[in-house]
């Protein structure tokens, strides 16, 4: 349970504490609702873990509601919600005005709250903006990480990533990217893009894998009883986006003779208010309005048991830093249908814990949705690599990795 922080301006005189910024977009919002999705649950299950090898961890982000000054989130994980903006939720294609208020206030708390503050590791290229110039004045070290990268102006193709959703997103990048201690980013295809349009250096850079938890995305059990819809079901859930693409699974449901109920577990982005419409009226162009379900955004508890239920995860996103609900699939010893596209190669196994499709054909995906959904053995085949592929990849041994990123960024300033 959370609490709230019982002396606001105690620090841990026997360590630096590391301080995540997310300004943005809270480490504890749901996943699946406006703005918030795998970033949050990373940077969460970044600072939990963390505190379980033994380091102190703030969370500071921007008050969006009626929030405490500060959470006590776990044993030494804190959330600090600064007093910039209104107290409500602000679609991200609008905060870039706050920028200066944001770094304005980080300031401050750094000289109370977050004075023991040893590294400042920013989330997304806001908190890298506001961040950046604050830890350089007071000789802190500072990581960035974007967990996805603008695609460049002058394109529109969507597999070159999200739009910038403000003027400032791709200058922004660019001097994060150049003039932090470090970059971390969560898969080597993110690496690469942040190469190749920001002139960046390897060394530079760090690839720090996420993590899944695998006592909550589990199989399921024989005993356990199945979630709430009868028979075989596919599973998409994302935020609702155009970038996602769950627009091709509804056009692969159609194409298939034996339906399976396609159930969409996620909200629309702000940015795309009028999207779940949008998908609504194309079931009912396809003919499949009565086998799509739409769920809203679930929480996390309720959506291990959605997908530990499912026949198969559809993910048919144009373009992933990673994909870490493939990897939450696998957990749960249910295959995936992925894009090959940027981190989605890294996140599935393709053969293993599930099948990496080369094109948009909903023809296609209809035929890999029908390998799954027409065989319990296929099925239960890839229950066992994936979940295996899976128990590679846990939060503690991510933590580890990123705290000793840290420990060389230490390691290199102390020796300059």
């Amino acid at each position: 349970m959370s609490l709230a922080c019982g002396l606001l301006f105690w620090v841990n005189t026997n360590e630096r504490r590391i301080t995540f910024v997310s300004m943005h977009t809270s480490p504890v919002a749901e996943p699946g609702t406006p703005d918030a999705g795998g970033m949050n649950v990373v940077e969460l299950n970044w600072a939990l873990s963390l505190a379980q090898l033994g380091y102190g961890v703030d969370l500071v982000t921007r008050r969006d509601g009626p929030s405490a000054d500060c959470v006590e989130i776990a044993d030494n994980v804190r959330l600090f919600n600064l007093p910039v903006g209104p107290k409500h939720p602000v679609a991200k294609s609008e905060q870039e005005q706050f920028i200066d208020e944001f770094s304005s206030a980080l300031k401050d708390w750094l000289a109370g709250p977050g004075s023991n503050t040893g590294l400042i590791h920013s989330q997304h290229w806001f908190s890298g903006v506001a961040a950046l110039p604050v830890a350089k004045e007071a000789g802190i070290a500072h990581v960035q990480s974007f967990h996805s990268v603008a695609a460049p102006a002058d394109t529109t193709d969507p597999a070159a990533g999200e739009k910038a959703e403000s003027p400032g997103r791709i200058k922004g990048e660019r001097m994060t990217a150049n003039e932090s201690d470090l970059t971390v980013t969560v898969s080597e295809a993110e690496k690469r893009t942040i190469i190749e349009r920001y002139g960046v250096t390897p060394d530079s850079i760090a690839v720090v894998h996420p993590g899944v938890d695998l006592e909550l995305f589990r199989p399921l059990s024989c005993r356990e009883r199945h979630w709430n819809w009868s028979g075989c079901y596919a599973l998409f859930a994302a935020r609702l986006e155009p970038l996602k693409g769950a627009d091709l699974a509804i056009k692969a449901l159609a194409e298939m003779t034996d339906k399976p109920r396609l159930v969409i577990a996620g909200q629309a982005a702000s940015e795309f208010a009028d999207y779940e419409d949008r998908l609504q009226d194309l079931a009912i162009e396809k003919g499949v309005a009565d086998e799509v379900i739409f769920l809203g955004t679930q929480k996390r508890e309720e959506l291990a048991r959605m997908i530990r239920g499912a026949c198969v995860l559809l993910n048919p996103s144009y373009s992933e830093t990673f994909g870490l609900i493939n990897l939450e699939a696998a957990a749960s010893g249910v295959p995936v249908i992925a894009s090959r596209a940027g981190g989605l190669e890294e996140s599935v196994a393709d053969g293993l814990s599930g099948i990496l499709l080369d094109n948009r054909n909903p023809k296609n995906w209809a035929q890999a949705i029908k390998k799954f959904t027409g065989s319990a053995r296929t099925r239960a085949q890839y229950a066992k690599s994936a979940r295996k592929f899976a128990e590679r990849h846990s939060w503690a041994d991510s933590a580890e990795r990123l705290a000793a990123t840290y420990n060389q960024i230490k390691a290199r300033r102390n020796n300059d």
